[in-house]
């Protein structure tokens, strides 16, 4: 009977350890520390002991995935994948999706394995550079220039800055906004919309909009006092560590 077992496609260390870790995050969110070596291996397509030829041990091949994730590279790559041809409600669209997405794994990755520099090296690692992926978003709006009313570059900042807020599971209190209102938010704002004939949206579009002013708990503009300061959060280590390095 002829073998089947097929061997991994020859890759240098690097492009190796990083089919390990990419293969590894999905599995990382679903069991955490549980997973198995046998689990990794499959999903990178791999043999147990190519693992562990580019890490030294399970521990730092996990710790090792954590940080990829975190870096901004893969994300920049997955922004620039959206077409140029998109319009630009599906420009948005896709890039609230995927910060949001990336924002709720890097959140249960640090919620399941929790965060821990292993050696004084690690320990000294700058926080990720936010601004590859401003610029990424910046890039794939540019071209929609004419659409916006602000700056690409701003809109790039509100849609990041926004999309990471309305994920956060403290900030939202666990009601997290799913990525579609979102979209809508940051393409159309709070004002009720007007159909083809100019006439305002119904009733219930326009308590929608009206939902912030209404709101105790926010002072309109025109009368908020110049010094006022929002009352500051309780601590939360594992949300803390997150926001530091998704912010």
């Amino acid at each position: 009977m002829a073998d089947r077992t097929t061997r991994a496609k020859p890759l240098a260390r690097e492009e190796r350890r990083a089919v390990i870790m990419d293969a590894a995050v999905p599995l990382l969110v679903q069991y955490g520390r549980d997973v198995t070596s046998k689990q990794l291996a499959e999903a990178a397509g791999v043999a147990e002991g190519t693992l562990y030829s580019v890490f030294a041990d399970k521990d730092e091949l996990i710790h090792d995935s954590i940080h990829r994730h975190i870096e901004a590279t893969s994300m920049v790559d997955a922004i620039s994948e959206i077409p140029a041809s998109a319009e630009l409600d599906d420009v948005i669209r896709a890039v609230v999706e995927l910060t949001q997405h990336r924002t709720e794994q890097i959140f249960a990755l640090v919620a399941i394995l929790g965060f821990h520099e292993r050696t004084p090296e690690q320990a000294r690692r700058r926080p990720p550079d936010n601004e590859p992926v401003i610029q990424a978003i910046t890039d794939v709006l540019l071209p929609h220039r004419e659409q916006l009313a602000i700056p690409p570059r701003r809109a790039a900042q509100f849609i990041r800055y926004a999309t990471f807020s309305m994920t956060h599971p403290l900030i939202t209190n666990g009601d997290i906004v799913p990525a579609a209102e979102i979209s809508e938010l940051l393409l159309h704002g709070f004002s009720a919309r007007q159909d083809a004939a100019g006439t305002p949206a119904g009733a219930e579009g326009r308590r929608a909009a009206t939902s912030v002013i209404d709101s105790p708990f926010v002072v309109p503009p025109s009368t908020a006092p110049p010094s006022a300061a929002p009352p500051s959060a309780a601590p939360h280590s594992a949300a803390s560590a997150t926001a530091s390095v998704i912010a």
